[in-house]
């Protein structure tokens, strides 16, 4: 909620938004230590919400190629990065926790860019979507 406020409020520029939801997602995933699934989105996610903050913060054009480039090679190193600790550390990292990141960062990203509400310049559906993702993965009773 305090991240939809400090972007909806106008404290931080929209484009901050995915950063603060990647370190969120990362901060669900160390509260659920080496157990929960949240590892490889919120690497996979941190990283394209600073790709993006460095592309967008000097006014650069949102529908260009190299934010495009840019944005898969940040997803990807996430991932990697993300199967590199699941094996080096014992993270639960699954092929399905660094697949949906991409599935999602890119239907939201298309919704957006195509103007369909309410994705369009709004934290409220993505941070409702961020609870709920960390609400299950955090849930009493899981292995």
């Amino acid at each position: 909620m305090l991240l939809a406020l400090l972007v909806e409020g106008g404290v931080l520029p929209y484009y901050w938004f995915v950063a603060l939801a990647g370190l969120t997602y990362l901060a669900a995933a160390a509260l659920s230590r080496s157990r929960g699934s949240l590892w490889a989105p919120g690497l996979m996610i941190t990283l394209v919400g600073f790709t993006l903050v460095l592309w967008l913060r000097d006014g650069r054009p949102v529908d260009s190629f190299q934010l495009i480039a840019l944005t898969a090679l940040a997803l990807g190193l996430g991932g990697v990065l993300a199967a590199l600790l699941g094996s080096t550390r014992g993270l639960v990292v699954s092929p399905m926790s660094i697949a949906l990141p991409v599935v999602l960062f890119g239907g939201f990203a298309l919704l957006d860019q195509q103007r369909v509400e309410p994705f369009t310049q709004s934290t409220w559906v993505y941070v409702i979507a961020l609870i709920a993702w960390g609400a299950y993965e955090l849930r009493p009773g899981r292995p």
